[in-house]
């Protein structure tokens, strides 16, 4: 873990959920810190001059640098604020009014007067601009009136160069570091909208392709559900009228054809809805057991019987993902080189393999099947796709398994040609 020393020494290890608040502590402490080493460095100048009148003025300062640094550094942002920016304004106002202009203490009624606004929230409003008042009055008490509480300086002082050149730097310093603050606060939230504006117009084509997917989805279901189910009505009335034994059988045969399209037709509508809900769930799973699973769910399809099943795949061979999602993926691939086989081939085979790399694996499901055209490459994983007149699928189970892939964080891709054969490529990463 990348280690943040100047974080953790001013805000500690506390979590602090707003970038604003975070930024904001930062700062707090940091103007804390040259609050303190203002007020040590100013007691070394001014026992290098041997001047001492100010020296417990300074120690003041540099105790209000600490107690502030702690306060901050303990979660009590608030009282932090406001002790800083209160005392820090009362600490000018009485140097200002009983030293000579020229030590340039003034200028930090300005960048107090910026913290004021930006170490309080926006709801806190009332207190950064009473404490802007607040610097405001004593900067014109001390100016115009010339009220001081503490001695007069008559006459420059020596020191008075230094302490210029000095309160000079550490007022730009601060101000500069309020500045930065602001630009960099505005950044973030002018990045935050750019990247909210990408995502809303992202999660508006999603919404339009969606609905767009409903819609076909209603329109295909209900065809499909009401198809077979008017098939089978006329088939039962026909097979009342039937009185010969071979009709009556022929009638059920067709009518459980009809009643298998159906079920099949039902459980990718449940596939298709278990995908869209479910969250990724992963784990260790052993890719020839799922393979074994899902063709001893085949096992009976009459398919079966005449298609070799070869595998390529370590007989320990694990793979860290999510096992209904594969599961459904693999099952609709399978299927579909069993049910499109080639009957005019001598030898008919489906062939499962893995090529496993450093950052992902690729499972290959070959046939030499019926094969696809060309045409149809790019639209078969589209919903409801049917590459021909006679598919016998529902036209789900390519889609299904294409956002099955895209949930599991992968991607599927074909080649086929028609009268060939067709190889499906599953590229999953390596979690």
């Amino acid at each position: 873990m990348r280690t943040r020393p100047l974080r953790d020494f001013i805000i500690g290890k506390t979590i602090i959920p707003s970038l604003k608040l975070y930024k904001q502590a930062m700062l707090r402490g940091q103007m804390a810190i040259m609050m303190f080493f203002t007020g040590v460095g100013y007691i070394g100048i001014d026992i290098a001059y041997d001047i001492y009148r100010n020296i417990p003025m300074y120690s003041l300062i540099a105790v209000v640098g600490l107690l502030t640094f702690l306060l901050n550094r303990t979660g009590y942002y608030r009282l932090a604020t406001v002790i800083i920016i209160l005392s820090a304004n009362i600490l000018i106002y009485l140097f200002a009014a009983s030293e000579n202009p020229t030590s340039g203490v003034y200028i930090f009624f300005l960048p107090i007067a910026l913290a004021s606004i930006v170490l309080f929230s926006y709801k806190e409003w009332y207190w950064a601009f009473g404490f802007v008042l607040f610097g405001f009055a004593l900067f014109l008490l001390a100016f115009l009136v010339g009220f001081s509480i503490l001695p007069k300086m008559s006459g420059p002082d020596e020191t008075d160069e230094i302490y210029f050149l000095v309160n000079y730097i550490i007022a730009t310093t601060v101000s500069v570091l309020i500045v930065y603050f602001l630009i960099n606060i505005n950044y973030h939230v002018e990045k935050s909208l750019r990247d909210n504006e990408a995502r809303l117009i992202q999660l508006t084509e999603e919404l339009k392709q969606s609905n767009t997917e409903l819609d076909r989805f209603v329109y295909s279901v209900s065809h499909d559900l009401r198809a077979p189910l008017s098939s089978l009505l006329g088939l039962v009335s026909l097979a009342e009228k039937a009185t010969d034994p071979q009709e009556v059988s022929s009638l059920l045969a067709m009518m459980r054809n009809r009643i298998d399209a159906q079920e099949k037709f039902i459980r990718d509508i449940i596939d298709y809805s278990r995908n869209a809900r479910l969250k990724n769930e992963h784990e260790e799973i052993n890719l020839n057991e799922i393979i074994n699973e899902i063709m001893d769910n085949l096992r009976y399809a009459e398919e079966v019987s005449s298609v070799k099943i070869k595998t390529d795949i370590p007989e320990q061979y694990a793979l860290k993902t999510d096992k209904v999602r594969l599961k459904i993926v693999l099952n609709n691939l399978l299927s579909n080189a069993l049910k499109y086989h080639d009957r005019h081939k001598p030898e008919r085979f489906v062939k499962i393999c893995v090529q496993n790399e450093s950052s992902h694996c690729e499972i290959l499901v070959e046939d030499n099947g019926v094969g696809i055209n060309s045409d149809h490459h790019e639209k078969i994983f589209d919903m409801f796709y049917r590459a021909s007149e006679n598919s016998k699928g529902s036209g789900l189970g390519l889609y299904i398994a294409r956002e099955a892939v895209k949930k599991l964080g992968g991607e599927i891709t074909v080649e086929s040609r028609l009268g060939k054969g067709t190889r499906f490529k599953i590229t999953l990463p390596n979690n």
